[in-house]
């Protein structure tokens, strides 16, 4: 009679689990930015679990990325210079467009002490950044851009010297994240 009710307990998880993964999300919606801005997405994905990767647009603090949320932020369009750090620092050069909407991926990757950081800008033309663009919008929670009045002076003086020094020496380290780069949706990619 136990090993009854286990084999009828296990059929009911079975079930109930594989419905719960069986739905089909293939659409999804992103938020659109105001007239006139542009609107920027940056995930977290990769290594680094149990570090919160912070994210800055050049002198100003985005916040810092938990694992199992993504950053949503508006802005002006124009050039801007994305850049997070972690145990290292990395940067995009990007051009948004008023009326668009972009994505960075700040991808996790081992590093000697904790995770590293690679800022990642991201294709909607790249079966595979759309795949990813696709789960994280559909599996982890919207976190917006909410201004802060933490002193982050000294952390910015210190990426914007390093900043300077790869650009004076035209370092391929810079990512570039064009105006075409434009995501419409976070929809299930077909092949």
């Amino acid at each position: 009679m136990e090993s009854l009710k286990k084999v009828l307990l296990l059929l009911i998880f079975s079930v109930t689990m594989t419905s719960v993964y069986a739905q089909k999300v293939t659409t999804q919606a992103i938020d659109k930015p105001s007239e006139g801005k542009s609107l920027v997405y940056v995930m977290k994905t990769g290594a680094g679990l149990m570090v919160n990767f912070r994210i800055y647009d050049k002198d100003k603090f985005l916040g810092a990325i938990p694992t199992g949320k993504y950053l949503v932020y508006e802005c002006e369009p124009g050039e801007h210079l994305f850049w997070a750090t972690s145990e290292n620092r990395d940067y995009i050069e990007a051009n948004l467009e008023p009326n668009s909407v972009y994505v960075i991926n700040a991808e996790g990757q081992m590093g000697a002490f904790v995770a590293g950081v690679n800022l990642k800008p991201m294709k909607p033309t790249e079966y595979r950044d759309k795949q990813i663009f696709y789960k994280v919008v559909k599996n982890d929670d919207k976190m917006l851009y909410v201004p802060s009045a933490d002193d982050k002076s000294q952390n910015i003086a210190g990426a914007m010297q390093k900043y300077q020094e790869l650009k004076n020496n035209k370092s391929k380290k810079i990512a570039v994240l064009s105006s075409d780069m434009k995501f419409e949706n976070a929809d299930k990619p077909s092949k």
